[in-house]
């Protein structure tokens, strides 16, 4: 009997011991909505099955539908990591996808046991799943799905590997293809472009990266590596592989452009890059790269996945950078003159006119009021002060005298005189 009240009693304590476990494990908000694309219901729903999975697999599977205002420091992966651990109080174990739309960016990030499950090609795989969903519940629906396959899989002891998705091995060109000065600006790795357009595209390239003393290269791909294509800094490091890889750019500065267009058939957006290095980039902000994408680019990179024609996206593509080179010319000469002949000008009116207002500080006066203080003159001595002397002289006439010779003074008063 005794020994029956024991086990009953440790019973006791291990279902009270799971019971908090039990209860905070149900009231987790896996799937978060800050964007309001889900129905309530829907988020009921999809977190119910969130909270079902992670029980059956003791992993939390979880979703972020995230808006880009997070901090400006703070990169995709750093909010998830934030927003998983902190926020919503999850882990330790488990995976979260998150999806920035007004970022265009997504990230899966995992902890604990999840990070030695997890590889590049299983967070394509479930954001695949996520991205050709029709809605967005659609999407974590199926998102959520592919996960627990995953679970499945890796709990039965199978390898934990997406079906399919071999990818194509990498296309190599020799280095010389991009020789400093040649003929080589457009690398066609998908066949899309015929040999004729290729040599016009090439010819325009080189003489515009001749002219603007600037590299301009279109670099044209099939897939980008999955891993590289995840976010937009992902892509431009991938970029700078390759523009490192073959000795790109211009000058000392390796100055240069690349248009990078990836059109190969697979789910979600086609990737594409406008990517700048060296004293170009002053040139193209990141303003004026994505005003000549959004205008230009975009809409016939688009447009081509159904006319094919690939030729005119890089055609406009140069025109448009040698546009903005012409522009930019402009403006610095306008900046130039004025910095150099209008604003010393300026400089020298604004002196003059002061110079000239503090020579203005006497006024003409029209009557001599203005020269006698209010209380009227008071004359307390006076002195006579000679400045020149006169001397007047009086002449003394000789007496008369009767020997000869001598003077005589005519009725004229002239004298004249001399000896006998």
């Amino acid at each position: 009997m005794k020994k029956t009240w024991c086990v009953l009693l440790l019973v006791v304590l291990f279902a009270s011991a799971l019971l908090p476990l039990t209860a905070q494990a149900a009231g987790k908000d896996l799937i978060i909505d800050d964007m309001v694309k889900i129905s309530e219901q829907g988020l009921s729903d999809l977190n119910a099955y969130a909270r079902e999975i992670g029980s059956a697999y003791q992993m939390d599977v979880a979703f972020f539908l995230v808006s880009n205002s997070y901090s400006s420091g703070q990169s995709l992966r750093e909010h998830v990591g934030e927003r998983y651990l902190n926020t919503q109080g999850l882990g330790p174990d488990g995976f979260a996808l998150a999806h920035d739309i007004e970022g265009r960016l997504w990230s899966l990030v995992s902890f604990g046991k999840a990070e030695q499950l997890m590889t590049d090609e299983l967070e394509d795989w479930l954001w695949d799943a996520y991205d050709e969903g029709e809605t967005y519940y659609d999407g974590v629906r199926a998102y959520l799905e592919r996960a627990n396959s995953l679970l499945a899989n890796q709990t039965a002891g199978n390898e934990p590997n997406p079906p399919g998705g071999v990818d194509k091995p990498a296309v190599n060109v020799d280095r010389s293809f991009f020789a400093p000065r040649g003929d080589n600006y457009v690398l066609d790795e998908t066949g899309t472009l015929t040999d004729a357009q290729i040599d016009d595209l090439n010819e325009k390239a080189a003489e515009l990266s001749e002219k603007r003393k600037c590299g301009v290269y279109i670099w044209i791909v099939d897939l980008v590596p999955e891993a590289n294509a995840r976010t937009v800094d992902d892509l431009e490091a991938y970029v700078d592989v390759f523009y490192e890889k073959y000795d790109l750019g211009y000058g000392d500065k390796k100055n240069g452009i690349v248009l990078l267009l990836e059109i190969g058939d697979i789910p979600g957006e086609r990737d594409y890059l406008f990517y700048t290095y060296g004293p170009c980039k002053s040139v193209f902000s990141n303003d004026t790269r994505e005003r000549i994408l959004d205008d230009e680019i975009v809409p016939l990179f688009k447009s081509a996945f159904s006319n094919g024609n690939f030729y005119k996206v890089a055609d406009v593509f140069l025109d448009q950078v040698d546009s903005e080179f012409a522009t930019d010319f402009i403006v610095t000469l306008v900046f130039k003159l004025i910095a150099v002949i209008f604003v010393p000008m300026l400089i020298a009116l604004i002196v003059c006119s002061s110079w000239k207002r503090k020579m203005k500080t006497a006024k003409l006066a029209s009557h001599a009021d203005n020269y006698i203080p209010a209380g009227g003159f008071n004359l307390t001595g006076k002195s006579d002060t000679f400045l020149y002397r006169t001397t007047t002289r009086t002449r003394i006439e000789r007496s008369s005298s009767s020997s000869g010779g001598g003077s005589s003074s005519s009725s004229s008063g002239r004298s004249s005189g001399g000896k006998a």
